[in-house]
């Protein structure tokens, strides 16, 4: 029995496609990169299509720890919490806890109240651009390297 060539390059191709890595060939990444060791500071918020830049002298941030931690500034109060994160880009965020100070300047309650109402219900990130989208529920929040 004989086998021609072009027999043997098709075989060779359906084994190349079925085989994990093939060297040579680059690998598209398993998903988003991790969330660990990031910190970010806010741009903007709100439904997608419907963005609000963060108020001028306010600044909103938030650092993911190496683990399940998460820490930043709403705006006005200090927050702090629990994380859980996959490299499909699903997110949630556990109880998150913050200071209770009331900060008197128009609108930064309400951009806090947002911010944070946005963490809670949170459900997806994504790195889009060198930003991080974080989407859910509660809207969409765009940061910026921090």
């Amino acid at each position: 029995m004989r086998i021609g060539l072009p027999a043997v390059m098709a075989a060779l191709l359906v084994i190349a496609a079925c085989s994990p890595r093939v060297p040579g060939i680059p690998q598209p990444p398993p998903g988003q990169p991790p969330l660990a060791d990031t910190s970010w500071v806010l741009e903007a918020y709100g439904e997608p299509g419907n963005l609000s830049a963060v108020l001028p002298g306010t600044e909103v941030t938030i650092a993911f720890d190496g683990h399940t931690e998460v820490v930043g500034l709403a705006g006005c109060n200090s927050y702090g919490g629990t994380y859980t994160s996959s490299l499909d880009g699903t997110l949630e965020f556990g109880e998150l806890i913050q200071t209770e100070m009331y900060c008197l300047e128009p609108g930064v309650m309400d951009q806090e109240v947002a911010f944070m109402d946005a963490l809670r219900f949170a459900q997806q990130y994504e790195y889009v651009n060198a930003q991080l989208h974080i989407t859910g529920g509660g809207g969409l929040l765009v940061f910026s390297r921090g």
